[in-house]
């Protein structure tokens, strides 16, 4: 079965619902809310897991150059992981050197003295 044959599908979808599909394409570049939940199938039923946003974390959507990059790097042991990676050079960009570098001596005045006292 083909889009080309007419076939149409109505279903009933919250105003919270509705308003979750516009944020998400305003988000995603995407046109219309047909395309998005024919692209939202496509993911679902290839067996693609969909992330869920909250308030603890980010869903990034990289180049494909980017990902292969990664992946490359990844592969050549210059990182560990994907993830890992990107949430180091987030942490390198939001918290000043200066912050880290303090925390990094606090940390290990710390540790000096916790050993002292053993």
């Amino acid at each position: 079965m083909s889009f080309d044959d007419g076939t149409k599908i109505t279903i009933r979808v919250s105003n919270e619902d509705i308003q979750a599909m516009e944020d998400y394409m305003d988000a995603h570049s995407i046109d219309n809310r047909s395309d998005l939940i024919r692209e939202m199938i496509r993911s679902y039923t290839s067996g693609k897991t969909v992330a869920k946003e909250d308030e603890n974390s980010i869903v990034l959507h990289l180049s494909p150059v980017v990902m292969q990059t990664l992946a490359n790097m990844k592969a050549d042991g210059t990182i560990y992981d994907e993830e890992s990676y990107i949430r180091q050079l987030v942490m390198t960009e939001v918290i000043p050197k200066v912050s880290m570098e303090d925390s990094k001596s606090r940390a290990f005045a710390a540790a000096q003295q916790s050993s002292r006292i053993m």
